[in-house]
């Protein structure tokens, strides 16, 4: 179930969409909720971001504060049990959008982040400890988890040509090193695309739909500065990324991590919303699917997630691999 604390102008409001008798009396005054979004940049890695559209309030919520005031703090909690089993999935700020007689509509944000590096800074060093550096100048965040990252840590060879805001620029060299990374609390966690940031085995009752196998277009070709790789698909499209390095080996080694990250299956399905069940980015997901003609032993690693707090479901996708059982 949905739980939402809203702070109206200093007042913790206790609202729910069906209503709950827990702890604290969840008020049913939730109407509209879209389903925040987990995703990275790119397929191959970068910053794990949550997104939000917005949420819509009955009007009751706001009779002692009128006119509905322009923002407020959100803190949304998942629970299936008990209010003290609440798990925290966000907290951010709720800015006022729109409004009539019906409905109070509010456009979510999250932390912006808004820390920069300057113009001419040199980074040598292996990845997660240029990562650490980088994502460290933002006060938010105190830690980089590096568990999962690369056991082998590859070197970071970068000097900026302009100022950029921290966090883009982390992003876009864990993405050039097939990492991904996401933030809870104060803690940035990097996790390595080709590694998996553990692992759960889903058996079929717990499919909302059968899952979907796909194949993006492939990747023909690589291209990274002067340097490329081809792929085993001569008849793909051509891609173009940013070297974060400047020789030759260390810039092809990771052309080739991409280029299977990007030519990789993808599988996408729906399961249901279960408390301490909300895969992170990067777990891996093994699926036994017997509804085909022959029986498939599959699995993918989440990085994309779509959580319908609406239908208590969780839409995954990822690229992984597609095997008969």
């Amino acid at each position: 179930m949905l739980l939402v604390e809203l702070t109206i102008n200093a007042v913790v409001n206790y609202v729910s969409i069906d209503g709950h008798a827990l702890t604290h009396n969840w008020k049913p005054r939730i109407l509209t909720f879209d389903a925040p979004m987990i995703s990275i940049p790119s397929d191959h890695g970068g910053y794990a971001k949550m997104t939000f559209g917005t949420i819509s309030f009955n009007p009751i919520l706001f009779q002692a504060d009128w006119p509905p005031p322009v923002s407020c703090h959100i803190s949304i909690y998942y629970t299936d049990t008990t209010e003290a089993a609440k798990e925290l999935i966000f907290s951010g700020t709720c800015h006022l959008k729109e409004f009539d007689r019906e409905q109070i509509t509010y456009s979510i944000y999250g932390p912006s982040y808004d820390e920069t590096i300057a113009a001419t800074t040199a980074y040598n060093n292996t990845l997660n400890s240029v990562l650490t550096a980088i994502l460290t100048t933002i006060p938010e965040i105190t830690s980089v988890n590096t568990t999962y990252a690369r056991a082998s840590s590859p070197n970071v060879t970068h000097t900026t040509s302009d100022i950029q805001r921290a966090i883009d620029l982390a992003s876009a060299i864990a993405e050039f090193y097939s990492h991904l990374f996401y933030i809870v609390g104060s803690t940035a966690y990097l996790v390595d695309m080709l590694l998996n940031n553990g692992t759960w085995t889903l058996t079929e009752f717990k499919f909302f739909a059968f899952p979907r196998y796909w194949y993006k277009n492939p990747v023909s070709v690589l291209y990274s500065s002067q340097y490329y790789k081809l792929s085993a698909y001569p008849y793909g499209d051509g891609m173009t990324v940013t070297p974060y390095h400047t020789t030759q080996a260390n810039i092809e080694a990771a052309l080739t991590d991409i280029l299977a990250i990007e030519n990789a299956a993808r599988i996408t399905l729906d399961v249901p919303m279960i408390a301490g069940n909300f895969p992170a980015p990067g777990r891996k997901i093994v699926i036994p699917d017997t509804a085909h003609v022959v029986n498939l032993s599959s699995w993918i690693r989440a990085r994309k997630l779509r959580l319908d707090f609406i239908n208590d479901s969780i839409n995954i996708e990822g690229e992984g691999a597609i095997a008969a059982a």
